[in-house]
């Protein structure tokens, strides 16, 4: 009972303390229409700050530390989380307030709300003496807003008096803001008359989403095409009742009905093989109620089809009133195509009253469904020596969407000789797969070499149909230049001069000197006794050698009078 006595007088401290200061402010949860926008957090320590916008928030105060409890390092008594915070605008202070966990306050603006979205629990440590460090994460978050739009669609931009009744509208209201819109009125401004629905609409609350409305309107009774515009605009309000304004227009043509009417349609097989032939039919038609003289019509054949006489596609001739005219000829495809080649429109002009009319016919696509083969030739080297060995690699893919018989031939060149492998293949190929052979050659050329193309030929369909032919790319092979050796220099032979003497330098005992004699000492070597005389003599003469049977060396120790015997 007393520590609970103790804590209350704690928290009653605390906030006797901000009342004395005069700005003491207690968030209440009261139930307020404002809807908030999502904003920004942080955790904040004593003094710490958060900003959002024009406002900012100041940690100020936490409970009072307290001791631990005797036996465990927590709290003796639970502690009641709140934190004081001072709340500034512009760097103005406007509020100090105290929150509780999970505790919100709105600015007097209604333009902030603040919450202590996590604290320390209350048996932390948090709050001990020892280890005092207490935070609280808090939450800005900004006043939600509407934002309106509105946009005006109808369907079809041109409307012509001989076709159509009615011009169908749909205006459609949206709010992405992140706040409700209330009291919001929409209005339509047009000259074209009503015929169902409203052109003034009123809600009371529009959420975030989408509202939509539909209107009809006549035709009016014309005698010029003439432009109208269906203009739609918005207000509303949020809960501060600040307005929000938008606006949205659309422009629709009604045509008059001519006097002179023509009308040109084209129209073709919608899928082929490629073996097979398009037929395309012009129809050209004169609604009107006079005759139309001299009618030119001219038609186009695209890319990847044949015509397949030697019609020119101009026609001219006279169309009665309410008549017609109508023509058929062939075409044949050159290339597969999955995706449909497109027909061009055909072209009708004519003059009428000294005036002149162009009118175009709708475009036609055509699928061609069919075989298409590529090949690819490449080499292992790009550069050789005389006689080196090159592989050849040739890739053929059927690239089309049926497949083909096809046959596949490649060549050498001139004055090649083969080593390995084949040159030519045969298959049956799907489509997106491929067939591929390679061989090796060799050549003895000192020029550039040229290989020939590689050649295909398969049929428009499996094995029906005409024979296309394919060719691969040229490709070149460069010869290798020679390595020339430079031969190291030969060295040049001198004969070496003979080395001078140097110039004997006198020493201080060669110079003379007047006032001292030249006292010369002679060494005296020992004398040798006529025996060793002898001994020496025999040695080098080999005198003393018995082995020595040399003639000449006989001789010679007689002449000198030596025996050869010891």
């Amino acid at each position: 009972m007393n520590a609970g006595k103790k804590k209350c007088g704690l928290i009653k401290l605390a906030m006797i303390t901000l009342i004395l200061s005069g700005f003491i402010s207690i968030a209440l949860a009261l139930d307020n229409p404002v809807q908030w926008a999502p904003g920004v957090s942080a955790k904040l320590e004593r003094g710490g700050n958060i900003t959002l916008g024009e406002y900012s928030v100041k940690a100020v105060s936490f409970p009072a530390p307290v001791e631990h409890d005797k036996y465990m390092n927590i709290p003796a008594e639970p502690v009641e989380q709140f934190a004081g915070l001072n709340i500034s605008k512009k760097g103005i202070l406007i509020d100090t307030i105290v929150l509780g966990l999970g505790e919100s306050y709105i600015s007097p603006d209604n333009e902030l709300k603040v919450t202590v979205k996590d604290m320390p629990s209350k048996d932390s440590k948090v709050w001990l003496f020892e280890s005092y460090e207490p935070w609280a994460t808090i939450e800005l978050d900004p006043r939600g807003k509407p934002e309106l739009s509105v946009s005006v669609e109808t369907d079809k931009t041109e409307y012509a008096l001989s076709s159509a009744t009615e011009i169908v509208t749909v205006v459609t209201l949206r709010n992405t803001g992140t706040a409700d819109a209330f009291n919001v009125g929409m209005k339509l401004k047009t000259d074209l008359p009503i015929k169902r629905g409203s052109l003034n609409f009123h809600y009371d609350r529009v959420k975030k989403g989408s509202a939509s409305e539909t209107i009809t309107f006549s035709l009016p009774k014309i005698v010029k095409t003439k432009s109208y515009e269906i203009v739609a605009n918005a207000t509303g309000y949020d809960v501060k009742e600040h307005p929000y304004t938008t606006e949205s227009e659309n422009t629709i043509s009604v045509l008059t009905e001519p006097q002179v009417s023509l009308s040109i349609n084209k129209s073709a097989n919608d899928r082929i093989y490629l073996k097979d032939f398009a037929i395309v039919s012009l129809t050209v038609k004169n609604n009107a109620k006079d005759d139309l003289k001299n009618v030119s019509v001219t038609d186009y054949v695209p890319d990847g089809f044949k015509l397949t006489n030697n019609n020119s596609l101009h026609w001219v001739f006279d169309l009665p009133a309410m008549g017609y005219w109508d023509f058929h000829y062939l075409i044949k495809p050159q290339v597969p195509d999955p995706d449909g080649i497109v027909l061009p429109s055909a072209m009708a002009e004519f003059t009428y009253e000294n005036e002149f009319y162009s009118v175009k016919s709708n475009e036609v696509a055509v699928v061609v469904y069919g075989p298409s083969i590529v090949l690819d030739k490449k080499t292992d080297v790009s550069e050789i020596n005389p006689n080196d060995l090159v592989t050849v690699t040739v890739v053929a893919r059927n690239s089309g969407t049926t497949p083909t018989r096809v046959n596949v031939t490649d060549a050498l060149p001139p004055d090649a000789t083969i080593v390995s492998g084949s040159t030519s293949t045969e298959a049956y190929l799907e489509a997106n797969n491929e067939v591929k052979f390679s061989y090796a050659f060799k050549i003895n050329s000192k020029q550039q070499i040229k290989l020939p193309r590689a050649t295909a030929e398969y049929y428009e369909l499996g094995n029906k149909g005409a024979k296309i032919s394919t060719e691969s790319q040229e490709l070149e092979i460069k010869i290798k230049s020679p390595v020339i050796t430079k031969q190291a220099p030969v060295p040049q032979i001198t004969t070496p001069q003979p080395a001078q003497a140097p110039t004997p330098v006198p020493t201080e005992a060669q110079i003379p000197q007047s006032e001292k004699p030249v006292i010369q000492s002679v060494v005296r070597k020992p004398q040798m006794s006529p025996a060793e005389v002898d001994s020496l003599l025999n040695l080098l003469l080999g005198c003393n050698d018995n082995t020595n049977t040399s003639l000449t060396a006989s001789a010679g120790c007689k002449f000198y009078g030596f025996s050869s015997t010891s």
